[in-house]
């Protein structure tokens, strides 16, 4: 599955879409200004199974409805985990960085690094939404009833939300933009006005954000089988050295870079057979 831009790095592909399903689903108007997709995950796994499932999320809020929870998710500083066991589903949506913001009374760095139920964070009873969604069998459905959830009520269009997500998605996708300074001249704002505006918007300051940015092509070549030189990788992407890069990568992914390329390459030997 090719990973779109804004999309999180699921890690260790090959072991984990073994045991777990995941499905991008396109967000109908008028959630599609504020949304970046919304997504499915289902499961079955055997007696005394289990699996945890880990991700590289991108610099968003995601809010979703699971067989056990109704939680948003804030952005996420290290990588994302949950525990699967038994049979169960997952139906979310993952909000274009910023763009949860005008859903809130409040800067969305108060959700950094956090789960709290959708019911406490919109002030909106969720009862109904869960059982609506527990009622229907197929991910496509589950995905109607969240929608129509969210379009209730929905805010009026905020400019500084929508700037700062283009400006986000053009530093995911263009790895020349490694300094702070390159995304203040995007957004047409001072550095200091830029951290003020992130903090509020996105939940974290945009150094931070430039590097999740570079860590997902990390793990993207990674995925690719790419054969990695990591000293030129690291000047590529703005670390100062290799030093820098793997020292990074391997706070929020828990392995270093040439540990997680090895994990990868074996489960591709794996999946391919003898």
């Amino acid at each position: 599955m090719a990973q779109r831009v804004g999309e999180p790095s699921i890690l260790r592909p090959g072991t984990s879409l073994a045991h777990f399903d995941y499905q991008p689903h396109t967000p109908p108007a008028p959630l599609n200004q504020l949304v970046a997709s919304l997504w499915t995950v289902t499961w079955d796994l055997g007696p005394g199974e289990s699996f945890t499932a880990q991700t590289l999320p991108y610099p968003c809020v995601n809010l979703s409805v699971t067989n056990t929870d109704a939680d948003v998710t804030g952005l996420t500083r290290r990588r994302y985990e949950r525990h699967l066991t038994g049979r169960g589903y997952a139906v979310g949506v993952r909000f274009r960085p910023a763009c949860f913001r005008p859903l809130i009374d409040g800067p969305v760095s108060r959700l950094t690094d956090r789960h709290r139920p959708i019911s406490e964070v919109l002030g909106r009873d969720t009862a109904e939404l869960r059982r609506q969604v527990h009622q229907r069998a197929h991910s496509a459905d589950r995905v109607g009833v969240l929608a129509a959830f969210l379009t209730e009520g929905w805010p009026e269009p905020d400019e500084t939300a929508l700037q700062l997500a283009e400006v986000v998605e053009t530093v995911s996708g263009d790895r020349q933009i490694t300094r702070v300074g390159q995304v203040a001249a995007l957004a047409g704002r001072s550095v200091r006005s830029l951290q003020r505006t992130f903090a509020e918007y996105v939940g974290a300051g945009p150094k931070w954000v430039i590097q999740r940015c570079r860590l997902h092509d990390v793990a993207a070549r990674v995925a690719a089988d790419e054969t990695i030189d990591w000293a030129d990788l690291a000047i590529e992407l703005g670390f100062a050295d290799q030093a820098h890069l793997i020292r990074a990568f391997t706070a929020t992914v828990g392995t270093s870079p040439a540990a997680y390329a090895r994990e990868v390459h074996r489960e591709d030997l794996g999946s391919s057979g003898p």
